[in-house]
C-alpha cells in the first residue's frame, strides 16, 4: 500500500514531503509524497492547524482511491530572532493518515514546523522539519506498511478552516482500534 499511495502525481510547488520509513526489522526506505491540496487555520491564540491531503486510484483496484491526510497543530511558534529556533526542536502534534476505505492506518507524532504568511498572496508558506510519525490507530483490517518514519518537506497552503476542521474530524472519527500499547 505505502509504494502505491506515494505515486500521487502532481502538485503545487512545495507541497512535498520526503519520507524515511523504517521496517520492523530495522530497513529503512525512501520516498516522497505529493500533496495536491493544502489549507491551513490560524486560531485567534496564534496556534496553526494544516492539513496537506492527496487522492490517487489505487494501482490494485483503480475503482478504489487511495487518500493521505497529514494534519499539523502547533502549540508554540518560533519568531526568527527572537527565540531560537533549530531543527531539531518540537512544537506541533501530527497525525498522518493513508486511507482505502474501509480500512486505513493513522501514526501520530511531533514534527517542528516554521510558517510566515506570504503577504501577497495570504498562503501560508512553510517548512516541516525533524517529523516523526509511530502508528496508533487503524480501522477495518488495515496492516501498517511501515513501522516508523522521519518526514521533512515544504508547504504552500491556502486557508480554509473549513477543510482543515473536516480533515482533522477524519482522523479523530473514524479511527478506532487502537495499535500497540497507549
Amino acid at each position: 500500500m505505502l509504494g502505491l499511495t506515494m505515486a500521487i502525481g502532481c502538485a503545487p510547488e512545495g507541497n512535498r514531503l520526503e519520507f524515511t520509513t523504517f521496517g520492523r526489522d530495522n530497513t529503512s526506505r525512501q520516498f516522497y509524497g505529493e500533496y495536491t491540496e493544502a489549507y491551513y487555520r490560524q486560531l485567534a491564540n496564534g496556534t496553526l492547524e494544516l492539513l496537506l491531503q492527496a487522492e490517487a486510484p489505487s494501482s490494485l483496484d483503480p475503482k478504489q482511491n487511495i487518500t493521505q491526510l497529514i494534519y499539523l497543530k502547533t502549540y508554540w511558534r518560533p519568531r526568527p530572532g527572537r527565540t531560537a529556533a533549530e531543527a531539531s526542536q518540537i512544537n506541533a502534534h501530527v497525525q498522518y493518515a493513508m486511507l482505502t476505505p474501509p480500512t486505513g492506518v493513522r501514526y501520530d507524532g511531533s514534527a517542528f514546523l516554521l510558517a510566515n504568511r506570504d503577504r501577497n498572496s495570504g498562503e501560508l508558506v512553510g517548512r516541516i522539519e525533524s517529523g516523526t510519525l509511530i502508528p496508533r490507530y487503524r480501522m477495518g483490517s488495515a496492516i501498517e506498511p511501515f513501522a516508523s518514519a522521519k518526514f521533512i518537506g515544504g508547504f504552500r497552503a491556502t486557508e480554509n478552516p473549513r477543510k482543515v476542521l473536516q480533515g482533522l474530524h477524519m482522523l479523530q472519527n473514524e479511527f478506532k482500534e487502537r495499535i500497540g500499547p497507549p
